[in-house]
């Protein structure tokens, strides 16, 4: 949706994000919402509410931009969530991340991470896409690598971007012109039984 003919709500989260810590990215030229949010501007309430939940988590979290680019390129891998992934590998690569832990992670690999905090932010949030919850060695690894604090906000920021995977894998929110994924052999609309 372009920005022109929204309805009051709409306009109040067309002009959040646009005034907010994703306006380079989030809207394009023409006036168009990018990615999940232009999904999120037909329920607007929820958009809103979601997109300031999701800016508070990636800009003003306990966990730092490398932090923070792991568990996003973590979560987005896993669900093949295309247009999250486009996005945040560069964001990855420009926080420091390796190109190799970034092509494992894409694969579906467990990366070689050097630092003990990484190993244990990267499996807290593989074990909560795989089961929903840690177990309890990787519970203690967390807490002694990161603290509290960001364990829980790491924690958060996997579930928001579960949630953002799940709009942009739903809506098949095209990628732009000419940019590719890992992925893109694999349709997201497969039959189910």
């Amino acid at each position: 949706m372009r920005d022109e003919g929204l309805d009051p709500e709409q306009r109040a989260m067309w002009d959040a994000i646009a005034a907010g810590p994703r306006a380079a990215t989030a809207v394009r030229e023409g006036g168009q919402l990018t990615g999940p949010f232009d999904v999120l501007l037909r329920s607007p309430g929820i958009g809103l509410a979601v997109s300031e939940l999701g800016a508070r988590l990636r800009f003003d979290s306990s966990l730092d931009l490398y932090e923070t680019e792991l568990v996003i390129v973590t979560v987005a891998g896993h669900w093949r969530a295309r247009y999250a992934w486009l996005r945040h590998e560069i964001y990855a690569a420009r926080e420091g991340i390796p190109a190799e832990v970034v092509a494992a992670i894409a694969r579906g690999d467990r990366p070689v991470l050097e630092s003990p905090r990484d190993q244990a932010l990267h499996t807290v949030v593989r074990q909560l896409l795989a089961t929903g919850a840690v177990d309890d060695h990787a519970y203690a690894a967390a807490l002694a690598a990161l603290g509290e604090r960001k364990l829980i906000d790491a924690v958060a920021l996997t579930g928001y971007y579960c949630l953002s995977s799940f709009l942009l894998n739903t809506f098949d929110v095209p990628l732009p012109v000419g940019e590719t994924a890992p992925w893109d052999d694999l349709h997201h609309r497969k039959e189910t039984p």
